[in-house]
């Protein structure tokens, strides 16, 4: 039997799929007319909904492994053949990986669904704390949607919590339409939210960077040159108009109290990722279910410094990620966004829109500085092209992106050796099987 949606405010990291996806009742959840009544509840649904973010199909692991995994940055060396069907580009339907990463998604967007729909009836809260309680739901509404976007292509919208089993069958809706979703989202938490909020909470500048990504990936979709100027805009109010800045040395950035994280998920030993556990070798008590390509390692150049502060190798030869290193606690943060990546996006857009090639030489070389290298010797489009795509790589390494990079500028089916259509991933089969009106990506 299909089960009725209820509000979530208690925690829960692990959602099941036993059901609809686009249906979600977690273990431990109220009903909607019963949890948020006052500011208090806001406050604790808000909570439950960045524990969205800490799943294991999303932050907590896959988003991070996935995004580099079904790239050239990692290989498969483990035990779960989930991670062996990403790397060999044959996804199936009924991947694991797959499955959770689309019912964390639509877990943490009735979440904050539950949230808009009953903020406006709250009378004990001040308009400054409703705004920021708005701000952050539709911020977290947005990445949750865009992710999704990026993973299946046009999926179902949600906008509104499921209260009863009238809205569970659920069409797919356009990528188009998604996009306008998640702008429309963000530029509203981007008016509503502070500069600044505790760490791991998200705030103004976190839409805007999230909206740069959007922009430059939504332009690459359209080749509509507007939106590509929508994303150098945003990316220049993190660069221009923010006390942000880049950080002096490239291994800080893992460290808290750095200058350039903009967003990052936060964890503890109670609500713990396992990105350390799954990176480590196995003589280090690690799971070494993933392990840095020989393509990636052989792709620094000589003084990079972002090699040994991204990688180690350990008595056996074993190379491997450190970019997390709490392997008991998993208390690693995870980053969403960082400065870093606005610099790139300005260069990426004037290098696809034939802008100045010194101020993209420019833009590529403040990331290079940081990293111990020389500026770049890439003088024509197509060079700088290639330069953007190779400071990405190296820059944000293990930080999820590399996938998704190569999809955005159309580079992954050639380079990975795939037919076009497996740029994105197939829709789960549990939901193929009960949505009557979902329908499968192509060649799926």
């Amino acid at each position: 039997m299909k089960k009725i949606t209820k509000l979530l405010v208690v925690v829960t990291l692990l959602v099941s799929s036993c059901t609809k996806v686009l249906d979600v009742e977690p273990t431990a959840s109220v009903s909607s007319d019963e949890a948020i009544k006052n500011k208090v509840g806001v406050e604790r649904a808000i909570t439950g909904a960045y524990t969205s973010l800490q799943a294991a199909g999303l932050y907590g692991r896959n988003t991070i492994i996935v995004g580099d995994i079904a790239a050239d940055n990692l290989t498969w060396t483990g035990t779960t053949y989930d991670y062996y069907q990403f790397g060999n580009h044959a996804v199936a339907a009924d991947n694991g990986i797959i499955d959770g990463m689309w019912t964390a998604s639509y877990d943490g967007l009735n979440r904050v669904n539950n949230v808009l729909n009953v903020l406006p009836g709250i009378t004990d809260i001040t308009e400054s704390d409703r705004d920021k309680a708005k701000g952050e739901a539709l911020y977290m509404r947005a990445l949750f949607h865009f992710n999704l976007l990026l993973y299946y292509g046009g999926v179902p919208l949600k906008t509104s919590p499921t209260l009863d089993i009238s809205s569970v069958d659920q069409a797919r809706n356009t990528a188009s339409d998604v996009y306008e979703q998640v702008i429309t989202d963000l530029t509203e938490a981007e008016s509503l939210l502070p500069d600044a909020l505790p760490s791991g909470r998200t705030n103004s500048y976190a839409a805007s960077a999230l909206l740069a990504r959007v922009y430059l990936t939504r332009y690459h979709a359209t080749g509509n040159e507007t939106y590509a100027q929508q994303a150098y805009a945003k990316a220049d109010r993190l660069i221009s108009q923010s006390s942000f800045s880049l950080a002096g040395d490239y291994a800080s950035i893992y460290q808290p109290g750095n200058t350039e994280v903009i967003f990052e998920i936060a964890f503890d030993a109670q609500n713990k990722n396992r990105l350390a556990e799954y990176f480590f070798s196995r003589k280090l008590a690690g799971r070494y279910e993933v392990a840095p390509s020989q393509s990636l390692i052989d792709s620094y150049e000589s003084g990079d410094l972002r090699k040994d502060a991204s990688m180690a190798t350990d008595s056996e030869g074993k190379v491997y990620c450190i970019k997390y290193s709490e392997l008991s606690a998993g208390s690693d943060a995870v980053i969403v966004s960082r400065l870093a990546e606005m610099y790139l996006i300005q260069a990426e857009v004037l290098a696809y829109t034939n802008g100045n090639v010194e101020e993209i030489q420019s833009l590529i070389d403040a990331v290079r500085s940081r990293a111990g290298l020389s500026g770049t010797t890439a003088g024509d489009y197509a060079s700088l092209k290639q330069a953007i795509e190779n400071e990405r790589r190296h820059e944000f390494a293990f930080e999820g992106h590399r996938w998704f990079d190569l999809v955005r500028t159309g580079r992954a089916a050639g380079l990975l050796g795939i037919d076009e259509k497996y740029t994105v991933f197939p829709i789960p089969l549990i939901e193929m099987q009960t949505n009557k009106l979902m329908v499968q990506n192509d060649g799926y």
